[in-house]
């Protein structure tokens, strides 16, 4: 451990790290640099870097669980200056370097043989006011999400996933779909940041806003930690209503399913919707979320809300925080009980053209099995209002004259930790084969956070006509390719 301490554990001052040995591309204990090995000292932090085994143990996987690759060694920053210390000391020794804050993609992006930082290390909440507050880019947003509804008057962040056990550098950074607040009436969440504290690539520290910096404003936030490292956000926030009263709504058919998910996303006096699917069989196959916020005592219209639909709603009553925070209830009971984080999770997740949603059903679901999905997993439609996503990032599917675009995710989940041969190489192999089609028959386009294998020409395709601008940005900040490496787009 490199830091204010001197020990690491109870290892002694043996164990400590006080340099790299560029030759031999490894970490110099102080025992090994009394016998005069030659090494390049590191630098002095708030925080600490930690080489021990557990430690690196802990970084060499994510919640996919299919790809396993150990870093070389761990910082754990206590300041924004670590990050851009160690950086740079990175870049004089050619060392890759990637972010971790939840780990929750599925496919290694977020791993590195090379240095780790674990950003959930800074998670401060510096300011909260009545129209933003200002965040470590490792507080969740769950934390964030309790100190706004606390405050008087109550106030939310405009768009929250929908499990808020997550870091906000680490949903910046692949775009924050509003998958329990937000998508109907707000954009995701990279579209609600003012301004972002960014250590880039060469190791320099950066305020950037719209009007600040914009180039990398807008390239760090979705970028895929192309370009630096999130350490601090300005986010906006919005009045918070006291209720939350959800109308779930159940379908055997993707026609009625599908018109009655149009009219609900249109409908006034409906603040969110989401929807769940499984695989054909059984006597429901999709199910609808619709909600709408509401101060006590003017709960919403109930008639006014269902009017014309098709299914006849279960209603469920709670209180804001516990509609924000019910899948993580539903998570976090799977994580005491059934190993949840140990699972490999092959996720399938994509963007649909709004106008093609009915038809990308009826090609999907005839292909979809039990086994797709499995008792742990999900499937989820996410609508977007394509007029409130501004940034430039994540990727969008072309516009087809409809104003919604819709993620779709088939989150497959294996039953035990340890599944039987070929599982995890069986639905990697359906994950492309389902979004070559996706991308070919509907004009879909890559959410990633899932599990599709992807190279740098299917990278250069994703981004199109940004591509360019991409490429221009990553030779601006990251020069040397040392950022997230584990997402291929760069490879040659």
């Amino acid at each position: 451990m490199i830091g204010r301490r001197a020990f690491l554990g109870g290892a002694g001052l043996a164990a400590v790290v006080v340099g790299f040995d560029p030759l031999g591309r490894g970490w110099v204990t102080k025992a090994r640099a009394a016998e005069g090995v030659d090494f390049a000292r590191t630098p002095l932090l708030d925080g600490e870097l930690v080489w021990d085994a557990p430690s690196r143990r802990r970084g060499a996987v994510d919640l996919g669980n299919l790809v396993r690759r150990v870093p070389c060694a761990v910082l754990r920053p206590g300041s924004a200056e670590d990050i851009a210390k160690m950086m740079r000391f990175c870049r004089r020794h050619g060392i890759p370097v990637s972010t971790r804050g939840q780990a929750h993609t599925t496919s290694g992006q977020g791993l590195t043989d090379g240095l780790l930082i674990e950003n959930r290390h800074l998670r401060s909440i510096h300011s909260l006011g009545r129209h933003t507050a200002e965040v470590d880019a490792g507080i969740l947003w769950m934390d964030l999400a309790k100190a706004a509804f606390a405050h008087s008057p109550r106030l939310t962040p405009p768009a929250l996933t929908c499990y808020t056990g997550l870091t906000v550098g680490g949903t910046l950074s692949v775009g924050g779909v509003g998958g329990i607040v937000g998508g109907l009436h707000s954009g995701l969440q990279v579209d609600h940041v003012r301004e972002l504290e960014v250590v880039t690539g060469t190791g320099e520290i950066v305020r950037c806003s719209r009007s600040r910096r914009p180039d990398l404003f807008g390239a760090v936030l979705g970028g895929l930690g192309q370009f630096g490292v999130i350490t601090k956000a300005v986010i906006e926030l919005i009045p918070a209503k006291e209720r939350a009263r959800t109308y779930l709504l159940d379908y055997s058919d993707n026609a009625s399913f599908c018109r009655d998910l149009h009219t609900l996303i249109e409908r006034d006096g409906v603040d969110h919707v989401y929807a769940e699917f499984t695989a054909p069989g059984g006597e429901n196959t999709f199910r609808i979320h619709a909600t709408s916020f509401y101060e006590r005592p003017n709960p919403p219209d109930d008639r006014a809300v269902l009017d014309g639909l098709h299914a006849v709603p279960e209603v469920d009553d709670t209180g804001y925080l516990e509609y924000a925070f019910s899948v993580d209830t539903v998570i976090d009971a799977l994580r005491e009980t059934e190993n949840w984080d140990r699972l490999v999770k092959p996720w399938f997740d994509v963007w649909i053209p709004g106008g093609g949603l009915e038809r990308y059903l009826d090609d999907l679901m005839p292909t979809l099995t039990p086994r797709d999905i499995g008792t742990y997993g999900a499937g989820l439609i996410y609508p977007q209002r394509r007029a409130h996503a501004t940034r430039p990032y994540p990727r969008l599917p072309a516009p087809d004259g409809s104003p919604w675009a819709f993620v779709l995710d088939v989150n497959t989940v294996s039953e035990t930790a340890d599944p039987e041969p070929g599982f995890a190489e069986e639905m990697l192999a359906r994950n492309k084969r389902l979004f070559a089609r996706t991308r070919d028959r509907h004009g879909g386009t890559l959410y990633p956070i899932g599990s599709v294998p992807f190279t740098a020409r299917d990278w250069r395709h994703h981004f199109g006509e940004s591509w360019s601008d991409f490429r221009a940005a990553k030779r601006r900040y990251d020069p040397d390719h040392l950022l997230a490496r584990g997402q291929g787009i760069f490879d040659a």
